[in-house]
């Protein structure tokens, strides 16, 4: 069984279509009596369990490892051409 599941999982994408696929196969084992419905049960939790581990972030998760905006970037730019400007005039005066 033990296999079974990890070939499983790993043959199965990550995608919703690819869940409903892995249902559907996993519900014609049990009908095939393939695996039990008890183990049946066991591959569908760990499908569900690898699909939520594995989603990609989301924006608002992602700003929590503090990485700037593009908007802090284009504030640092403009806040650095002023400070060029600046310095060139301080520059030009000597």
């Amino acid at each position: 069984m033990e296999e079974l599941k990890k070939i499983f999982l790993a043959g199965v994408g990550i995608t919703s279509t690819s869940v409903e696929k892995a249902e559907k196969l996993i519900d014609e084992m049990v009908d095939k009596g393939k695996v039990t419905v008890q183990e049946g049960k066991e591959l569908q939790s760990e499908l569900t369990r690898k699909v939520t581990d594995k989603r990609p972030l989301q924006k608002s998760e992602l700003e929590n490892f503090g990485y700037a905006k593009k908007e802090d970037l284009d504030a640092l730019n403009e806040k650095l051409d002023q400070l060029n400007e600046k310095l060139d005039t301080l520059l030009n005066k000597s």
